[in-house]
């Protein structure tokens, strides 16, 4: 649909021009110094530039004119020659100088090349790895040029350290750009990132293997997962961690090139980050750190993040297009705060942006604001207008909340993280029910599968991802008759699975384990959004009952076990005082027994219950009153007693008194007393 603009995915074209156009950049400031002739180091002058000597091996000599690996050829001379310093001629230093100037001046073209192909290759590689199906918005192209942009600033920035400062490459805050990586695309990618800044510190201090394992080592230490209420916190612990991680490689590696450790006269001697390489290693993580937390306004910006204080101006319920959705769909508004409160936990037990999700789930369906009465919680009494479209049209008016929804949010100038909620919380998935009434119908315009699937997009994010499940199933759960957690787990299960299946999964970067535990949350939280109460006194239609259950008017309340009264055999079928009798008599089988006695239970209710009318409520007592005994065989009694009869004796029990009172049911104070004989 023309007005669904969806986000930029990196293609295989942007890749190539992004990662040459990175390669062009490096290649240049890679041989900067050579560039310029005055930047040209010599004996007997100061260093215009610090110069760094290749590490022993990889040293040439004039005088042997082949690599040496000899302790004694480099005694004397540091590996770097600080900017200004003078370097005698005559000294070995100054051989070593001269043969190093000498033997990259002036620059060859096949250098350059192969430079070049370095950096391209290693441009290309971290852009295929972003391109992955679960990289999740790293796919996006603002995301991957902004990531450019950074590993830009990163190599301009490493070459002015080399170029003007005297200070080790240990000193160097390169985890900065895994820190922000982990902190903005995920830690997956921040893995990458990590490799890939490893790379660039190799090769511009002369493919140092001693370099490519520290930022290797130190990267992966900073490549923390994302935590988004305390981001400042994170960023400050995944510093120190830095730090020590940088320390012990070291030392280690000292140990290794060198062969002894003397860590306390390297700290008497050399007690600054410029001599010293441990103190130099700790200062490069507590650095990282506090650089991180201050680029990280600057890198959302770049990647397109959403910030918290934009989110929290998101949520106000005053905001017009919420205002909007509460006013004429208000049934929609109340499913998009349930949706908010499940998918807030869901995403805050695996780590996602819990603020995010909240904030989509209270905009993906802005669109139902447009055509409210297409939809059947907005419909309640009135009449549904599907009853006279076409299953196609149906499908239609269904799919433009989608359409609208996202017209309307780019409209308000509401963030693209958030939109893509909107558009991407029905997925791909298709509208079976207009498909299969379309099918029943014969299918008279040949209409495919693909005319009743959504325009929407598969999740590219976890938060996104998380909504499309929280929608659907808290939308099935209020069709569940009796909600308990089996219940909901099996209805969660089956959501999540038919959306695998459909692969609507795919492009979200959630894992199996992710899976089982916003499954897990989900079911928890509509236990709690269901769970039982007790009904207040007034709700009940016959007092408190023995199990506090819900009861209805037109129900009729269970029976207490509980006590009747001793009736003789010899009980006589007139009261002594004759009350008004009911219009209709309980008809007494001509098999049944005699009186029954006290067994401790109460008898059978009569088959045929008084009218509503005469008796509103029940009376206090769930006995009903007790049937009338027959009379002997040989002589049957009449249904009407004499109006002479004795007066009972003292033994003889009346018959039951007929209650006309129709007020609320009065609560016997002592309910397990036995009534006397």
């Amino acid at each position: 649909m023309k007005n669904l603009r969806n986000r930029i995915y990196t293609g295989k074209t942007a890749s190539v021009v992004m990662a040459v156009l990175f390669a062009l950049l490096a290649t240049f400031v890679h041989h900067i110094e050579l560039l310029h002739p005055e930047w040209k180091a010599e004996t007997g002058t100061p260093a215009p530039v610090s110069v760094r000597l290749p590490a022993q091996y990889f040293r040439i000599t004039l005088l042997r004119s082949e690599y040496i690996y000899s302790a004694q050829a480099n005694t004397g001379c540091p590996d770097i020659i600080a900017r200004g310093a003078v370097v005698e001629p005559e000294s070995e230093c100054g051989g070593l100088l001269t043969a190093y100037e000498e033997g990259r001046r002036p620059l060859r073209p096949w250098r350059l090349v192969a430079v070049f192909a370095l950096y391209l290759l290693v441009a290309l590689l971290l852009s295929a790895y972003m391109r992955r199906d679960d990289m999740g918005r790293a796919r996006w192209l603002r995301s991957q040029v902004g990531l450019f942009v950074l590993l830009g600033l990163l190599v301009v920035g490493t070459k002015a350290f080399l170029l003007f400062t005297p200070y080790a490459f240990t000193l160097l805050p390169l985890a900065t750009v895994p820190m922000l990586a982990a902190m903005l695309l995920g830690k997956r990618l921040a893995f990458g990132v990590t490799l890939t800044t490893a790379l660039l510190a190799s090769i511009l201090t002369h493919f140092s293997p001693q370099a490519l394992f520290f930022f290797l080592a130190t990267g992966l230490a900073a490549a923390r997962p994302p935590t988004y209420r305390r981001r400042v916190l994170a960023l400050f612990k995944a510093g120190l961690l830095t730090a020590v991680v940088a320390l012990v490689t070291s030392l280690f590696i000292t140990l290794l090139l060198v062969g002894t450790l003397d860590i306390y006269d390297d700290l008497r001697a050399h007690f600054a980050p410029q001599t010293s390489i441990w103190m130099a290693a700790l200062a490069s993580g507590v650095a990282s750190g506090f650089l991180a937390i201050l680029l990280l306004p600057i890198a959302a910006k770049i990647v397109d993040e959403v910030s918290r204080g934009r989110l929290l101006d998101l949520q106000d319920l005053d905001n017009p297009l919420l205002r909007r959705l509460r006013e004429r769909a208000p049934s929609t508004w109340e499913h998009s705060r349930a949706m908010a409160n499940l998918a807030e936990a869901a995403a805050h037990a695996i780590g996602a942006n819990a603020m995010l999700v909240r904030v989509g789930a209270y905009y993906h369906d802005v669109g139902k604001s447009c055509h409210p009465n297409f939809f059947i919680e907005n419909q309640h009494d009135s009449e549904n207008p599907h009853n006279a479209l076409l299953p196609k049209d149906s499908a239609q008016a269904i799919f433009q909340h989608v359409t609208e929804g996202i017209r309307l949010l780019r409209l308000a100038g509401v963030p693209e993280d958030v939109i893509e909620f909107a558009h991407s919380h029905h997925g791909t998935s298709m509208l079976e029910y207009f498909w299969i009434k379309n099918q029943q119908e014969g299918n008279p315009e040949h209409l495919s599968e693909a005319d009743f699937r959504y325009p929407g997009t598969v999740p590219s994010t976890k938060e996104t991802a998380i909504l499309m499940i929280v929608d659907a199933a808290e939308a099935a759960a209020r069709t569940i008759e009796h909600p308990d957690k089996t219940a909901f787990e099996a209805l969660v299960q089956r959501i999540v699975f038919a959306k695998l299946n459909q692969g609507q999964f795919d492009e979200s970067g959630l894992s199996l384990q992710e899976l089982r535990v916003v499954i897990a949350t989900i079911v928890e939280s509509l236990v709690g959004m269901y769970h039982a109460r007790i009904k207040y006194p007034w709700q009940q239609s016959n007092g408190r009952g023995a199990d506090n259950t819900t009861r209805t008017a037109t129900q009729e309340p269970p029976e207490e076990p509980q006590k009747a009264p001793e009736v003789p055999e010899e009980s006589p079928q007139t009261p002594a005082e004759p009350q008004k009798a009911p219009e209709e008599a309980p008809e007494v089988p001509e098999e049944s027994p005699a009186t029954p006695q006290m067994t401790g239970e109460a008898p059978a209710r009569p088959s045929t219950p008084p009218p509503p009318a005469q008796v509103p409520f029940p009376p206090a007592s769930d006995a009903p009153p007790v049937p009338a005994a027959p009379a002997p065989p040989a002589t049957a009694a009449p249904a009407t007693a004499p109006a002479a009869q004795a007066t009972p004796s003292p033994r003889e029990t009346p018959a039951p008194i007929v209650d006309t009172y129709t007020g609320p049911a009065p609560v016997d104070p002592n309910p397990g007393r036995k009534t006397p004989e």
